[in-house]
């Protein structure tokens, strides 16, 4: 059996002992028919993943199993390890009517723990922040406050405090600007064309996106035939203008193709005992190989098999 594995925290695989390899964002995979097999991240501020594998895998809350109908996609989750001191990070006081107080820290784990009147929030962060501001606005009786946990990337979080806490916002981006009550991100994307996705959130009578908008670096003319397939999925996956790439008998049904595509979550090549011209649609229980067929350099039809 074909085990590929895909890790967003770069690590070291053993199996039975004995290492094997390194694994990452980008597909590695083993033969192997049953083993026990040892996840060890390079960043030693994680936990080591185990992960027995028999006839037949089961899933647990640090490992995904998805079936690639020929072999396994295995995905372990990391989790941090327990940090025994306390370590504070941030903390701010805020003049709201309720008396909010917001604390960031390290103890067990990364925590933002909220105070408002009697009502205690507490959240766990998914990385050690290099820094953490704060912000806070208001509008017809509506408080709000931003805690922004500045790192490689910068976890943007946001709390209606007018009554207790309630989050109504959580992104993860590059850069931020916060004026009055207006939220503008950007991200960059490390994808085909290079996007770069723009965003504008008001905090007024509730948080809404205002404006939602992705460019990118590189224009789809410019790429080898090879890579129009993966591009134009990426486009799909950000909400962006796939209509650019489509030919003029499929532009029409641009939004129904969003809808056939479904909500998956990354775009991969396809393994190795699959057609080179197949790419890979990663849902979060199953995967879909997906096939365009391209005329004059834009696709003319999409195929799942």
């Amino acid at each position: 059996m074909f085990c590929y594995f895909l890790c967003a925290t770069p690590c070291a695989v053993k199996l039975n002992g004995n290492f094997i390899g390194k694994a990452s964002h980008n597909f590695s995979f083993i033969d192997a028919n049953e083993g026990f097999f040892e996840f060890v991240p390079l960043d030693q501020s994680f936990s080591n993943v185990n992960f027995l594998l028999e006839n037949r895998p089961i899933p647990s809350n640090t490992v995904r199993i998805i079936d690639l109908y020929g072999g396994l996609l295995i995905i372990p989750t990391f989790l941090r390890k327990p940090f025994g001191e306390f370590k504070m990070i941030g903390r701010k006081s805020f003049s709201f009517s309720n008396g909010v107080t917001a604390t960031c820290y390290n103890q067990g784990g990364v925590k933002l723990c909220i105070t408002s009147g009697n009502d205690v929030f507490i959240e766990s962060l998914p990385f050690t922040p290099e820094d953490v501001r704060f912000e806070s606005c208001a509008y017809h009786g509506k408080e709000y406050m931003l805690v922004i946990c500045v790192g490689s990337k910068t976890l943007l979080l946001a709390y209606e405090v007018s009554s207790g806490v309630k989050p109504v916002l959580k992104s993860l981006c590059d850069g931020y600007g916060f004026d009055k009550n207006s939220l503008f991100t950007l991200e960059n994307k490390n994808d085909v064309l290079k996007h770069s996705v723009s965003t504008t959130w008001d905090f007024k009578e509730e948080v809404k996106l205002k404006k939602y908008s992705v460019s990118c670096k590189r224009e789809i003319y410019s790429l080898p035939q090879k890579l129009i397939p993966y591009a134009f999925f990426e486009e799909v996956l950000l909400n962006g203008e796939i209509a650019n790439f489509l030919t003029p008998r499929l532009k029409p049904r641009a939004s129904e193709l969003k809808e056939f595509l479904g909500d998956f979550e990354q775009v991969l090549p396809p393994p190795h005992f699959k057609n080179d011209d197949l790419v890979t649609l990663l849902y979060k229980d199953k995967v879909e190989y997906a096939k365009v067929t391209l005329q004059n350099g834009l696709i003319d039809n999409v195929t799942l098999e």
